[in-house]
């Protein structure tokens, strides 16, 4: 998101760009796919009760979550990317898409939105306090943010090294402890209700153990947490910290 990262964001988010590129060959089952509709699971499970409900997804790339939402909610998705928005557009073809960055936000009013979700973004942004401040004025109140981050309190990413997914992407600027993460969205202005992780899905984790037999070893529980839709497991105990947060 152009005014947060310190890069050519034009040269860098797009087509080329390595998520992207993972999310462009993702089938069914992949991890793209199981995060985007564990992500959407999220936004219905915790969404407040009303008849109208609007979602926004912020960094929305492909459209995945949206995708899963748009026959339930008004959705509405932002990218900076004009490529992902392009994508986005046909796969969620009743979705309100535009391209911006985190200061786009700003463009939409007050108590907009009932449910915020943001899947691997704020890493992205030097100041992602700001942003969070930003999403706790767009939820009505009753509201929730669903956001997702690497967690660098993962005790296995020493086993990752250069390939762990918090540090072998160099926009990567913002790699907070869950604590911090934590202590910003309550200075946000927003309630903690969950927090959590996704599970050790980014297998091999040991050498010498094909990638396919260390899977049902690291992944199940991950696995049957999408399966369930019910987030159980604990911060430590996976890749990525992810929080669900509402507006008082």
């Amino acid at each position: 998101m152009t005014s947060q990262i310190m890069i050519d964001s034009t040269s860098l988010f797009d087509e080329n760009y390595q998520y992207f590129r993972q999310i462009a060959r993702a089938g069914k089952f992949s991890v793209p796919w199981w995060s985007a509709r564990f992500y959407a699971q999220m936004a219905r499970r915790y969404a407040p009760r009303a008849s109208a409900r609007r979602v926004l997804d912020v960094g929305c790339a492909f459209g995945w979550v949206l995708k899963n939402l748009d026959n339930d909610f008004e959705t509405y998705g932002i990218d900076i990317a004009d490529y992902a928005i392009r994508v986005a557009r046909e796969h969620s073809p009743r979705s309100q898409l535009r391209v911006g960055d985190a200061s786009a936000l700003r463009e939409y009013p007050d108590a907009h939105f009932d449910v915020i979700t943001s899947k691997h973004v704020f890493e992205h942004l030097a100041n992602p306090g700001e942003t969070l401040k930003e999403c706790a004025r767009l939820l009505k109140r009753g509201g929730v943010l669903i956001f997702g981050t690497p967690n660098a309190d993962n005790p296995l990413k020493k086993l990752k090294g250069a390939q762990w997914i918090g540090v072998k992407d160099a926009s990567h600027i913002s790699v907070l402890p869950p604590a911090e993460w934590l202590a910003l969205t309550r200075a946000a202005g927003l309630q903690i209700t969950h927090a959590f992780s996704d599970g050790f899905w980014d297998v091999p984790y040991l050498p010498r153990l094909p990638a396919l037999l260390q899977l049902p070893l690291f992944a199940m529980p991950a696995a049957l947490q999408v399966l369930i839709g019910l987030p159980f497991l604990p911060v430590k105990w996976g890749e990525s910290l992810i929080v669900v947060a509402r507006k008082e």
